[in-house]
C-alpha cells in the first residue's frame, strides 16, 4: 500500500478539488478536513471520500464555491443555508459564527441545512476547544442516508447521526468525543469493503436481519447498521432519534421519512464560553484531575493503558505526521481514476519513491 507525507497528500487533494472547479480557498478547506481525518486514524472520513465528492460535483449535487447564507439571526443564534455547497465550508463558517456569538453572549446555537457531507465533526468542535470554549455538534443527513435499523427492527430508518463534544484541557490536547449513534459510521463499513476485510461482529445485519461480518451484505443485500449499544441498543437508537430532531427538524434540513431524499446535511452547533461560568484555569484543573483519576484505574485484561476521549487520535496524529499516511491500494486506484476524470494528474510523492516520481503539474 502506498504511503504519503501528510503535506504531499493534502496538496494532491487540493489540486484535485481545484481541477473539479473549487477555488483555492474552498479546495484547501475540504482537503485539510480529509487529511485531518486520515491523521487522526479515521480513514473512513479521509481521502477515501474523494471519488464520492467528485461524483457528487459532476452529478450537480454539490455547488462548488457556494456561499452560505444566513436565513435568520439574533445575538446568540443563527440559522444558515449552505446553498448546496461542501459541508466542510459551511460547517467551518458556522462554527466561526458560533464562536463569535458565544464570545459576545456567553452561549450560542447555530444550525445549518442544505449542505453536502460535512465529514468528521470532531474537526469543528476542536476549533472551539482551541479558542477555550466547549462545543457540542450533532448532524443528520436531512432525512437521507438511512442506513441504521431501529432497535428491534430490521429496515434502514435512521442515518448514523453522529455527536461530537469537545473541551479544552491542560493535558496538551483537547478532550474530544466523536461518535456515531450506530455501532460504527458507514464510512468504516466502506473502508472494510474497499479492503475486502470482514467487519467486526455486531456491526451489521443482512437483509434478513441475521448478523453478518461480510461488508457486501450491507451494500449489496439491503443490510443495515445496528444502533450503538448491542443488547442495550435502545440507547444508541434513542440518541440517534433525538439527534435527527435537533439536526434535522430544528435546522429545517428534515428528518428521516418514507420519501427519503438524497443526503444533505443538517447540523446543530452549541458553543459555550467557559469564562462566563468559571475561570478557564479552574476549569482546566478540574479536567486535569478527572483525566488523572480515570487514567489511574487498573487496566483490564488485554489493555495496557486507559485512554480518555481524543487521546488515541492525538497520538495517532503524531505518529502519522512522522511516518506518513497509508492508503490501501484499491482506494488509491479509485482516487487516481476519479482525479483523472477531472483532468487532474498532479501526484504526491510516495514515501520511499525516487524524487523524479514526485509532483507533476495539474493539466
Amino acid at each position: 500500500m502506498p504511503k504519503f507525507a501528510a503535506k504531499d497528500l493534502e496538496e494532491y487533494a487540493i489540486a484535485v478539488f481545484q481541477a473539479a472547479g473549487s477555488s483555492p480557498h474552498e479546495a484547501r478547506i475540504v482537503a485539510q478536513h480529509l487529511i485531518d481525518a486520515n491523521l487522526a486514524g479515521h480513514d473512513s472520513h479521509g481521502v477515501l471520500r474523494i471519488p464520492q465528492y467528485l461524483n457528487a460535483v459532476k452529478a450537480g449535487r454539490v455547488n462548488v464555491n457556494a456561499r452560505p447564507k444566513i436565513i435568520s439571526e439574533t445575538a446568540s443564534t443563527a440559522s444558515v443555508d449552505g446553498q448546496d455547497g461542501f459541508g466542510q465550508v459551511t460547517a467551518n463558517e458556522c462554527m466561526a459564527l458560533g464562536i463569535a456569538k458565544a464570545k459576545a453572549a456567553g452561549i450560542s446555537a447555530v444550525t445549518f441545512c442544505n449542505a453536502y457531507h460535512s465529514g468528521r465533526i470532531a474537526s469543528y468542535t476542536k476549533l472551539a476547544a482551541a479558542e477555550g470554549f466547549i462545543s457540542i455538534v450533532v448532524v443528520n443527513a436531512g432525512g437521507g442516508g438511512q442506513s441504521v435499523a431501529p432497535f428491534g427492527g430490521l429496515g434502514r430508518r435512521l442515518a448514523t447521526n453522529p455527536l461530537s463534544i469537545a473541551a479544552p484541557s491542560g493535558n496538551g490536547f483537547p478532550i474530544v468525543l466523536d461518535i456515531a449513534t450506530s455501532v460504527a459510521p458507514e464510512g468504516k463499513i466502506r473502508d472494510h469493503f474497499q479492503q475486502r476485510k470482514p467487519v467486526p461482529s455486531g456491526w451489521i445485519i443482512d437483509g434478513k436481519g441475521k448478523p453478518t461480518t461480510n461488508a457486501a451484505d450491507f451494500y449489496e443485500a439491503s443490510g443495515a447498521l445496528l444502533p450503538l449499544g448491542g443488547s442495550a441498543g435502545y440507547k444508541g437508537f434513542g440518541l440517534g432519534f433525538m439527534i435527527d430532531i435537533l439536526a434535522g427538524a430544528l435546522s429545517g434540513a428534515g428528518c428521516c421519512r418514507l420519501d427519503a431524499p438524497e443526503p444533505q446535511d443538517g447540523l446543530f452547533i452549541i458553543v459555550i464560553d467557559i469564562e462566563r461560568f468559571i475561570p478557564l484555569e479552574r476549569f482546566a484543573s478540574h479536567v486535569e484531575q478527572l483525566v488523572e483519576h480515570v487514567k489511574s484505574s487498573p487496566t483490564a485484561p488485554g489493555f495496557d493503558r486507559v485512554f480518555v476521549p481524543g487521546e488515541v487520535e492525538f497520538e495517532e496524529e503524531k505518529k502519522r505526521r512522522r511516518d506518513g499516511i497509508m492508503v490501501d491500494g484499491r482506494t488509491w486506484d479509485e482516487i487516481k481514476e476519479a482525479a483523472a476524470s477531472v483532468d487532474c494528474f498532479h501526484r504526491p510523492l510516495e514515501r520511499g519513491a525516487e524524487p523524479e516520481a514526485s509532483l507533476q503539474k495539474v493539466v
